[in-house]
């Protein structure tokens, strides 16, 4: 809205150039240039200055009570944008692979369902690989996945850092991995698997035995019950490694991926999930 006809507003409203100035937190001299600009505008005397009165003119009864019509409009359209951005009502579906949704994305969830009660949210977790069938088959909205994938049909681009880490008991030892150790693994087709089996080929460390489980916590549990080791993100055993009942075998910052969005490129115009993306990245 116009600066000159909202100081207008105020003057007219608290009878007072100098209370008006105060409330606008201008100097009165500014005041006074506001509405002079205003009569020069509209070559017309608005207010009677006499000694102790304060009295409009009918032009300036007239531009006052047009000034507040503006003024209800412009709040009117303030309240209408705010409404379009913060009041979304619908449905998101997100699919997350197990580390991004069981560790990952409940704080960020609590968060947006703060800022948009009327969203109702379903999270779907499931592994990489099926997390990446169900946003080919458009069975969500979007897709949160550790690691790559590599489909035509699909838009992948990384949204955040995940530091991954060696972890077995207190009493492991380093010699026991390169020589040979038993590793607790996820399934195929999980992205944390496929982390696992990366670092172990790269270093070229024995494998005595794999065990296989499909959940970071049935993984977690077998390493705290000493059977072997395991590769697996941070955020999973964070609080193991700080009570002392795990510890790390790598330095930190050493072994890093990346969790990715996976978009289907045939998706429709979703305003809720745009809105969801726009919350993930700035909420890195």
């Amino acid at each position: 809205m116009d600066e000159a006809l909202r100081t207008y507003i105020r003057v007219v409203e608290l009878q007072s150039f100098t209370k008006a100035a105060q409330e606008l937190h201008i100097s009165q001299p500014a005041v006074s240039l506001q509405l002079k600009k205003l009569e020069e505008t509209y070559d017309t005397e608005l207010i009677y200055r006499q000694a102790k009165k304060f009295i409009l003119t009918d032009t300036g009864e007239m531009l006052y009570h047009r000034a507040k019509q503006l003024e209800g409009l412009y709040k009117q359209v303030e309240e209408e944008i705010s409404l379009y951005h913060h009041h979304l009502k619908g449905r998101l579906r997100i699919g997350a692979s197990f580390t991004i949704g069981e560790y990952y994305l409940p704080t960020l969830i609590a968060k947006f369902h703060a800022l948009y009660p009327d969203i109702t949210i379903e999270i779907i977790i499931e592994n990489t690989a099926k997390i990446a069938d169900k946003v080919e088959m458009l069975q969500v909205d979007i897709g949160l996945i550790e690691g790559q994938m590599n489909k035509k049909e699909m838009e992948i681009s990384a949204f955040s850092d995940d530091e991954m880490c060696i972890v077995g008991r207190a009493n492991g030892s380093l010699t026991e991995i390169k020589q040979g150790a038993t590793w607790i693994a996820r399934e195929e087709g999980s992205g944390t698997r496929e982390y696992l089996d990366h670092v172990l080929s790269t270093n070229g460390w024995n494998v005595v035995e794999r065990v296989v489980a499909w959940s970071n916590m049935a993984v977690k549990q077998m390493v705290l019950e000493g059977m072997g080791y395991t590769i697996i993100s941070r955020c999973v055993v964070k609080h193991e490694i700080a009570e002392g009942k795990l510890r790390t075998f790598n330095e930190a910052g050493s072994l890093m991926r990346k969790f990715s969005l996976l978009q289907n490129k045939q998706k429709l115009e979703n305003r809720i999930a745009e809105t969801f993306l726009t919350f993930l990245k700035e909420n890195q």
